[in-house]
């Protein structure tokens, strides 16, 4: 995007903001509408916001309107809506536009309104727009066409952004390795764990982090060809699998456990009943996260997946 001397000259913020001012929403309306001009021949933005229109009132019932009309922004109740409503349906509203037919310009429609939080210091992003290959053929009215590969769209997501440094350097970096199509389990598993995260659910976001990891190892011993027990194999097992067959040198394997210790100790997979022995803060959240996105990085790379 190519900013004005005002927005290139300005210092950027050393920390993120969590709320989604009425200046962000014209910017990324906006940017929606330069989107839909450079891709006129696929995206019809009058047929985009319908079928946003739709999404919102199967999710919600209703579209958002201030009590007051002087407090309205635009004539136009979906728009106005998105100009009005709080944060988080704000970020929906972000979201619902990837998931219609024209996909809101795709991967770049994604970099475009990141481009804008980014510059707004505002500190959610959209994840990548993803066409990831699949096993099962192609199909046209429920028959097999020729021998074509099928593919899903995996749809960008809202998620939250911690501390600047970790997330350029530790989270991003690991969706990034978590792109390969047989990794396609555990990218939803760190993407809900980014997820819960956002929404403040600790205990799910640790389990999510702690199933991603497995589904990496899990993944590694089947491209690899080395016998594991899909169904019952735990974390400590399936390290000492790698361990045993030289992914990584020995002393790494307690490391690697851990994740699995920390999973089952503050985690909810299990249930934790009405009286949990420990609490989970947020902190617990920003190291889990931060040391399974460092430790799926190292063991996709050094299975060169």
């Amino acid at each position: 995007m190519n900013n004005v001397y005002s927005r290139r000259s300005a210092p950027h913020p050393d920390t993120y903001r969590y709320d989604v001012s009425e200046q962000v929403r014209w910017r990324v309306l906006h940017t929606i509408k330069g989107l839909s001009e450079r891709w006129q021949n696929s995206f019809d933005l009058g047929e985009m916001f319908q079928q946003v229109q739709d999404h919102i009132l199967q999710q919600y019932g209703g579209l958002y309107r201030p009590v007051y009309d002087a407090a309205c922004a635009h004539n136009d109740p979906l728009l106005n809506h998105f100009l009005c409503c709080s944060d988080e349906m704000a970020l929906d509203f972000i979201e619902l536009c990837f998931r219609t037919r024209s996909g809101c310009g795709r991967q770049e429609g994604v970099e475009a309104i990141n481009a804008v939080l980014h510059e707004e210091a505002v500190g959610y992003e959209l994840t990548a727009w993803r066409e990831i290959e699949t096993d099962e053929p192609a199909k046209l009215f429920g028959r097999t066409i020729g021998s074509g590969k099928s593919f899903r769209i995996e749809h960008p997501r809202i998620i939250k952004k911690g501390e600047q440094y970790t997330h350029a350097e530790i989270v991003q970096p690991c969706l990034m390795a978590l792109g390969h199509p047989k990794l396609s389990t555990a990218n939803a598993e760190m993407l809900a764990a980014l997820e819960d995260y956002r929404a403040g659910k600790y205990a799910d976001a640790v389990t999510s982090c702690g199933s991603a990891f497995e589904s990496v190892l899990k993944t590694i011993c089947q491209h690899f060809h080395w016998p594991f027990n899909p169904d019952k194999d735990t974390c400590s097992k399936l390290v000492g699998i790698c361990r045993d067959n030289g992914l990584f040198p020995p002393f790494y394997a307690p490391i690697f456990e851990a994740t699995g210790t920390i999973r089952n100790k503050l985690g909810d997979a299990h249930g934790r009943g009405p009286a949990p022995m420990y609490s989970v803060g947020k902190e617990h959240v920003d190291h889990m996260i931060q040391m399974t996105a460092a430790h799926i990085v190292l063991l996709v790379g050094l299975a060169k997946l």
